[in-house]
């Protein structure tokens, strides 16, 4: 469902970018006018295909009338209104409050185009409910409650669910395959990770650091220590100058619900094979595990499955959700698994725990096997533990596969990641502090995102420590400082954004903007309504806590 929103630019340009973060909000998706060429010819052209391309139409008004162009008598924000009349689309009508704050670019003098705006207000207005807003955050919550029920409005009537995931178009190689897009980065790129980087373009080029024949390269890392973004990261903006002959590359991400196992080797067959997703459908599961193993041996194809710990029977369980870093750890024995041949009197103890390691699925855990025994192809996994069907009753790797378990970031890099959220600290107090939960990315931002919010002093880091005496993870057990450290990142969370965060974290697969309206706004629930969940939510993405993906609209 697409959403084309129309308004003067020059005096509401931030009430624009809360209307487009309204929609993707809501998992609609916003039109707008920002981009539009400098002719009033063609900006008028552009701006009626805009409304034609549009399921929804957005009037934001304010006090200013605006353009218009030579030889009309009506602002281009007139005509798109006079234009999604025509069509009968759905009209949403908000207009600015007598009592939202003005500077004076925002009135406009003239008074025939005060008239106009009048006329037009009056015209939008009929028949149709008004909702009126008094800031640019409060416009923002108008539009997320009028969307969402427009949302339910319109699934009542299609008598079906709108779906999840956007379609999943499979293109033809050597166009990279991008199933399931990485959103989640919370700042603008990828901090640091330079030495991790240089080894991944080391095992596609050179092979000075890591053997030829390693066909398989796994990366194993506790959650949140960056893996998928920096798997984003080297697929995107270095892969394609170090990919040039193979023949295709794809991008499969685990975490999404819709990408369980079945559905990637039919994907991954149709888009290597390049013949319809119907056709591989239907083939038998092993006939068409065995033809795309057979084309990843014939042919170099790159293939990136994030977030293989999906399929392994540690989070593969019902209570996944809950399972902490450590406890996982210990369970199954990952800190002594990481692809070297284990002491004899190590192994027994390994050999008792690996099974959680294992893939759930028997057909995937055997598939995953086979991987190593590919020699044209190369794949890439990233993986909170390491499957233990890449290894021997030793506790080595297979053959044709390297592993490398990622850790903290540099102090460097972690200063940078600071210093990105805003928050002030000096060199020589910040490293120490970092190095006492071992740069650990996860916990980094969600301390920083704490005192960026934090209220009387924002971004002062001298000012949030001499405020939390109690703050002094150095002096705490190794094994407790990321716990301690947490609890004071989460200290500043009202309660309602606490509330929110808890019930994601007991979702075992992201959750949708429906769902999370559905267990959190009502009565005697976190959020009174659509507004106060957004807000939680926004909240939450700032400080690094939560992750959203905007093309899916999940949690």
């Amino acid at each position: 469902m697409n959403a084309m929103i129309s308004s003067t630019a020059l005096d509401l340009p931030e009430h624009r970018k809360q209307a487009i973060d309204a929609c993707l909000r809501v998992g609609v998706m916003p039109i707008a006018m920002e981009h539009l060429p400098a002719c009033p010819t063609d900006a008028i052209r552009a701006s009626t295909e805009m409304v034609d391309r549009a399921d929804i139409y957005i009037g934001i008004y304010g006090w200013r009338y605006g353009h218009i162009p030579d030889g009309w008598d009506v602002s281009i924000t007139e005509i798109e209104f006079n234009r999604a009349s025509e069509r009968g689309i759905p009209i949403l009508v908000f207009l600015m409050h007598r009592e939202h704050p003005l500077t004076i670019e925002m009135v406009e003098a003239d008074k025939s185009a005060q008239d106009k705006l009048k006329q037009l207000k009056a015209r939008a207005s009929q028949g149709r409910t008004r909702l009126e807003f008094k800031s640019p955050i409060e416009l923002r919550s108008h539009i997320i409650q009028s969307l969402t029920a427009m949302r339910c409005w319109k699934d009542g009537e299609a008598g079906r669910d709108l779906g999840l995931h956007p379609p999943s178009r499979i293109p033809t190689p050597p166009t990279p395959y991008v199933a399931h897009p990485y959103t989640l980065l919370q700042t603008a790129d990828l901090i640091g990770r330079h030495t991790e980087l240089d080894l991944l373009s080391d095992w596609i080029t050179a092979n000075e650091q890591i053997p030829k024949n390693a066909t398989v390269f796994c990366m194993v890392g506790l959650g949140g220590m960056g893996k998928s973004a920096l798997s984003w990261k080297w697929f995107n903006d270095i892969a394609p100058h170090r990919l040039s002959h193979f023949a295709g590359s794809l991008w499969w991400s685990f975490y999404e619900s819709d990408a369980h196992y079945e559905n990637f080797t039919i994907r991954a067959l149709a888009y290597a094979a390049s013949i319809p997703e119907t056709e591989s459908r239907d083939m038998a599961p092993p006939e068409r595990e065995d033809c795309l193993l057979r084309l990843l041996d014939e042919r170099p194809f790159f293939l990136l499955l994030d977030g293989l710990e999906r399929l392994l029977v540690a989070y593969a369980r019902i209570d996944a959700a809950h399972l902490r870093e450590d406890e996982a750890d210990e369970m199954t024995a990952a800190a002594i698994a990481s692809g070297k041949e284990l002491p004899l009197k190590a192994r027994r103890s390994y050999r008792e725990k690996h099974r959680l390691r294992q893939c759930a699925d028997l057909r995937a855990g055997r598939f995953i096997r086979r991987l190593v025994e590919v020699r044209a192809s190369r794949i890439l996994i990233s993986s909170r533990l390491f499957p233990a069907e890449l290894q021997s009753d030793s506790g080595a790797a297979l053959p044709n596969c390297y592993v490398t378990v990622l850790r903290g970031l540099s102090d460097s890099d972690a200063l940078d990641l600071w210093r990105a959220y805003g928050v002030s600290g000096k060199r020589e107090e910040l490293i120490p502090l970092f190095r006492s939960f071992r740069n650990y990315p996860l916990v980094l931002r969600a301390l920083a995102g704490e005192v960026a919010d934090f209220r009387p002093a924002p971004g002062d880091f001298q000012k949030w420590r001499a405020a939390h005496r109690g703050f002094k993870p150095a002096k705490l057990p190794l094994k407790n400082r990321r716990t301690h450290v947490l609890k004071f990142a989460l200290r500043g969370l009202p309660k309602r954004h606490e509330s929110v965060l808890s019930t994601i974290a007991a979702f075992r697969m992201p959750a949708n903007w429906q769902t999370l309206c559905s267990v959190l706004v009502g009565d005697y629930l976190p959020c009174s309504d659509e507004g106060e969940l957004d807000l939680a939510l926004t909240d939450l993405e700032d400080r690094g806590l939560l992750g959203c993906k905007r093309m899916s609209n999940r949690y």
